[in-house]
């Protein structure tokens, strides 16, 4: 949710002075963020050039009059006593250590002609008094004060944002909370695009070419709103537990439909293919030209071609983990077939393998779209090894199989009797390569929605995220299976 009123005005650009007085970086301004009786001031920090000296403090000045001090590094206040319908000109000058301060004359005759400000026209709700800007503490680093992170679960508005003052990312998504509440400070504007700091969100841009290849007539590989919808669905209805109280995950996907969203878009490309793969210098040269640097560390990128390496059967590829990935399907990109690969190769961006946890494939119990068994055909809803056509990630709830000892009577689902090594006799101690590798292994389940690794979308192109459990010097990329012959329709 948006905050109720946020007014952001920059100050006139100026020159910035070559004095030797602390100064804000040009283009700057005071940002005031009202919402009912709290009024948050905010600004940019400034800048000490002399070698040892640097910024002890802040004044904040309501229509001239300095109201408030604070010290640095923190970079807000509260500001209280504000009268109803009436504008102010709030502004903010900074002091270091010396006793210099921004806008200070100097012996040399150099002065600080930038210095940040905001106005504010107040409304109806707020309650008049003596005039005062206390220190908006920022424990958790995230650019909302303490005093606003009320840690109810309930985003309200500015002054109440239901979010934890000691956890920058509450909803552990790998989004910080005043980007969510603010937007970033490259101007993104998140909570347009419909974030919440209390509920996970992810967010993707699709880019696409449109070809008329291998003999399947003039087509384009934009999604649609069908095949997104059917990629978020499974994320709305997952286990995921949220501050806010609810469950799932939100997807926010730009697949070029207007509006808010116009960064995912056609890519002219002369004959429908890239060379290489997402490592490759045809995607990542597409991917600086058409992807919004502001959309770094947010966004998840997808190319969509006809086919990558050139002439690949292959139905996509993706990071492991990271924030990049093709969706690659020919002729056959269908709404359905758009939408599982797309939740597959986002699963690998991820961190989840072919079979959970691991890289063992086709694993029956194993009851999730990452699983090849499951990708195309969808996850097992009723105990068999087939799929049923639904896109989702696994919950682990199906039992483990030994090869070296399966129970036919304890099937996949621990009570419902499958045959595995097809004698129509349904026995125990049975001993067979039901994954098709070569060997007999205990296979495992694996729950996919508890260990989710959001922060792989924080990666540099190319590189490894740095974050737990990952020990990659570069990103491994996962190649993925052609489109099974049932699955090659539009």
């Amino acid at each position: 949710m948006r905050p109720t009123r946020v007014l952001l005005i920059l100050a006139v650009s100026g020159l910035v002075a070559v004095s030797c007085v602390p100064f804000f970086p040009v283009g700057s301004g005071v940002i005031v963020d009202e919402a009912g009786a709290v009024v948050v001031v905010r600004w940019p920090a400034a800048l000490e050039v002399d070698e040892g000296e640097q910024v002890s403090h802040y004044d904040i000045e309501v229509d001239g009059v300095v109201v408030g001090s604070v010290d640095a590094p923190a970079t807000s206040c509260v500001l209280a006593g504000l009268e109803p319908n009436t504008s102010y000109t709030v502004a903010v000058s900074a002091i270091d250590d010396t006793g210099e301060w921004s806008g200070q004359v100097t012996a040399e005759g150099y002065q600080d002609i930038f210095r940040p400000t905001g106005l504010i026209t107040t409304p109806a709700d707020l309650v008049g008094g003596p005039l005062s800007c206390t220190p908006g503490t920022d424990t958790d680093g995230d650019r909302l004060p303490d005093i606003v992170e009320t840690d109810t679960g309930v985003f309200t508005n500015l002054a109440d944002t239901g979010t934890d003052p000691f956890d920058s990312d509450t909803d552990a998504d790998a989004i910080d909370d005043g980007d969510e509440v603010l937007g970033t400070v490259d101007r993104l504007d998140l909570p347009a695009l419909g974030v919440s700091p209390l509920h996970q969100d992810l967010l993707l841009e699709f880019d696409w070419f449109d070809d008329a290849l291998d003999g399947c007539g003039a087509h384009s590989h934009q999604p649609s709103a069908t095949a997104m919808a059917m990629l978020a669905a499974p994320f709305a209805a997952s286990p995921v537990t949220n501050p806010d109280g609810t469950t799932g995950i939100n997807v926010i996907a730009d697949h070029g439909q207007g509006g808010l969203f116009v960064g995912g878009g056609l890519i002219d490309d002369p004959d429908g293919v890239i060379a290489g793969g997402v490592s490759g210098a045809d995607y990542l040269g597409y991917k600086q030209a058409h992807f919004a640097p502001e959309r770094d560390g947010y966004f998840h990128y997808v190319l969509m071609p006809h086919r990558y390496n050139t002439s690949s059967g292959s139905s996509g590829q993706a990071e492991l983990s990271g924030d990049d990935m093709i969706v690659s399907l020919y002729c056959y990109g269908s709404d359905y077939n758009v939408a599982t690969t797309s939740a597959h190769e986002l699963g690998h961006n991820l961190g989840l393998h072919h079979g959970g946890s691991e890289s063992r494939n086709n694993k029956p119990n194993y009851n999730s779209v990452m699983n090849y068994l499951f990708q195309f055909p969808g996850i097992d809803t009723d105990c068999t090894p087939t799929g049923n056509g639904v896109i989702d990630y696994s919950s682990g709830a199906r039992v483990a199989l030994d090869e070296n000892d399966l129970d036919e009577a304890g099937g996949l689902c621990g009570g419902v009797a499958w045959d595995w090594n097809g004698d129509t006799v349904v026995e125990s101690g049975v001993a067979q390569d039901i994954n098709g590798d070569g060997g007999l292994h205990v296979l495992s389940d694996h729950d996919d929605w508890a260990n989710l690794y959001l922060s792989g979308v924080g990666d540099a192109d190319g590189a490894a995220p740095v974050g737990e459990h990952r020990s990659f010097t570069v990103a491994p990329l996962v190649t993925e299976q052609p489109i099974p012959p049932a699955y090659r329709t539009d």
